[in-house]
């Protein structure tokens, strides 16, 4: 199964656990040899980084290589109380438990991004948190490119946020992907779902459409920044799970002016699958993202 780090953050494994760390990290080494999202102003700010990117990514694969074991570390089998990372059952789910799986992830070379003044990012957690969250991101990247069509790959996680994902080959269109599992508000705070509403005039379309174990999706399609005869596709899916609301969207590059290369039924492919569906129920028991009504660096 995906395994991830379950420890709070700060507390350090016992010996035993070091051990297995080590061992997980050189085996993976020899192995691996809301509304909608607003994707727009991302996905402006990463178009205007692409003439560097390339510059970047080879300095990103020179520190992967480094950090191989950090990265592989970050996915011990075992938590630091001596249980499995993974133990959820069936009634405990709104959905059933997913298929475990056991192949091993090669470590990808992140996408960086620099934060904005007064912005934080995955930089600034502590080392351990940091090193889960880039082992999860690893994993999710690899699960998503292997569920979405080819054009969206290769997959790649971004450096500034948890949620944050990038596809297109270097040289293209940068396509922003967004997976976040993002705890719900309670009390006063929390609110209720958006209504799935379609709206001609903005060329917005939204479908309610079913997943496995009873849950409800919307699945939405929406164009904008039209430039040159030519309009910009995004396409989201969100649902509610236990804890949770998880939102699945790609947006299209706005600077190129090409539409997202896939479609709602692409991403309700992904919600469907075992392997996604097990990340999302990793991410709601030991979330990564601020709560809704929160504001990430503020």
């Amino acid at each position: 199964m995906y395994v991830f780090m379950d420890t709070a953050p700060g507390d350090g494994p016992g010996r035993d656990d070091d051990e297995l760390l080590v061992r997980t990290a050189m085996e993976r080494a020899t192995d691996g040899a809301p509304p909608l999202p607003d994707l727009v102003p991302g996905a402006r700010a990463e178009g205007r980084r692409r003439r560097v990117r390339a510059r970047a990514a080879v300095g990103a694969t020179a520190l992967a290589i480094v950090g191989l074991g950090l990265f592989g570390a970050a996915l011990p089998v075992w938590g630091g109380d001596g249980e499995p990372a993974r133990g959820w059952s069936a009634a405990s789910q709104t959905s059933p438990v997913p298929t475990p799986t056991s192949a091993p992830v090669p470590v990808r070379a992140p996408v960086h991004v620099e934060p904005s003044p007064g912005e934080s990012s995955m930089a600034d957690l502590p080392e351990r948190e940091s090193s889960r969250q880039r082992g999860f991101q690893n994993e999710a990247a690899a699960v998503l490119e292997s569920l979405l069509p080819e054009a969206l790959g290769p997959v790649r996680p971004v450096d500034i946020a948890v949620n944050r994902y990038q596809g297109g080959a270097d040289g293209g269109p940068a396509f922003p992907l967004s997976f976040s599992v993002r705890p719900l508000a309670t009390g006063k705070a929390a609110r209720a779902d958006r209504a799935c509403l379609d709206v001609a005039v903005k060329h917005l379309r939204c479908d309610e459409v079913s997943l496995p174990g009873g849950m409800m999706a919307q699945a939405i399609t929406a164009a904008g920044n039209a430039e040159g005869g030519k309009t910009v596709t995004s396409v989201t899916v969100r649902f509610t799970y236990g804890h949770s609301r998880v939102t699945l969207a790609v947006g299209g590059d706005t600077d190129a002016m090409v539409s997202a290369p896939v479609t709602a039924d692409d991403l309700l492919v992904v919600a469907r699958d075992a392997r996604f569906m097990e990340l999302v129920a990793y991410a709601d028991a030991r979330p990564m993202e601020a709560r809704e009504g929160s504001v990430r660096g503020g």
